[in-house]
């Protein structure tokens, strides 16, 4: 399906809540000097205005990006003086100019001489949008003297891309995989997918977002043991973290997204400690109805 529009929810809970993570994870990657590899199957524009008439149409960032940064700016917050400090002002200066980064610009800021970037998006738009921001990218980095790493663009489907790039090139790396779920089908994609790929590429580091909604949780569930079943471990190599900001029981649909998670395959050391000093405050910050966490290393 080609329908779903991420400009409609920039910069809302689940955006924080997956980027926030993949930030995390990118900052471990850059703590050796060894080159990385990043593949997005499901990159979206890139880029996206704050004051688009989609955006401002559901108001999602409202409830998300401005709500957090409120705080850090009334100094209400203790964010800064813990992991994700990076993610933050990041998000701060993107912000400042009526823009939310979506997870490619998030990656490539990350990047350094040396890594490689493998960018897969499917839908028309987004995939022109995608291809002006690292345009605009690029010409921005050389006004400024700044490292631009080109990343490689594939309008394709991103799970056959993800299937056929894998194991890539440079060993060590992360893959995102952030599809829309509008299809249920999508659920037993990723659980198919994900052990088919952590099969060929045992060492990669494979972080999936998903949706918390009603009426998807034993999708959800199914998809997750699949996922856990192929990963053979002595030890936790597994890590689910989830925020629900509304109470399941509140939603007035079931369609209706009340949290997020994000699962992440080989998760790196600590990773799970700094998510559980930060999901606390995060939470409470963007809860609604519900403040409710939870990071479980499997």
């Amino acid at each position: 399906m080609l329908s779903y529009i991420h400009a409609y929810h920039a910069g809302n809970h689940a955006d924080i809540l997956k980027h926030l993570t993949l930030s995390l994870i990118l900052e471990h990657l850059c703590k050796k000097d060894k080159p990385f590899c990043v593949i997005d199957t499901h990159a979206g524009s890139g880029l996206y205005r704050l004051d688009d008439e989609r955006a401002q149409k559901t108001g999602e960032a409202d409830s998300g990006v401005k709500k957090i940064l409120a705080q850090i700016n009334a100094e209400k917050s203790s964010f800064e003086s813990q992991a994700g400090k990076s993610f933050f002002s990041l998000i701060q200066e993107y912000y400042a100019r009526g823009e939310y980064p979506g997870s490619p610009l998030i990656e490539n800021f990350f990047l350094r001489p040396g890594d490689e970037q493998i960018l897969s998006e499917l839908h028309p738009t987004a995939f022109e949008e995608l291809k002006n921001c690292y345009y605009n990218r690029r010409k921005f980095c050389d006004e400024n003297g700044l490292n631009f790493i080109e990343p490689a663009l594939h309008k394709r489907d991103g799970y056959e891309l993800l299937k056929a790039l894998t194991p890539p090139k440079i060993k060590r790396g992360l893959c995102v995989i952030d599809p829309s779920f509008e299809d249920a089908s999508d659920f037993e994609k990723c659980g198919q997918v994900i052990s088919r790929v952590h099969k060929k590429w045992s060492a990669g580091i494979i972080a999936l977002w998903y949706p918390l909604v009603a009426h998807r949780s034993a999708e959800i569930s199914m998809m997750k043991e699949q996922i856990a079943a192929s990963v053979e471990a002595t030890e936790p190599k597994i890590l689910d973290v989830q925020m629900e900001i509304k109470r399941k029981e509140d939603m007035t649909g079931l369609a209706s997204l009340y949290g997020s998670g994000m699962f992440i395959v080989n998760f790196p050391y600590q990773l799970d400690e700094e998510l559980k000093e930060i999901m606390p405050e995060l939470s409470k910050i963007l809860g609604e109805t519900a403040a409710v966490w939870s990071v479980e290393a499997l």
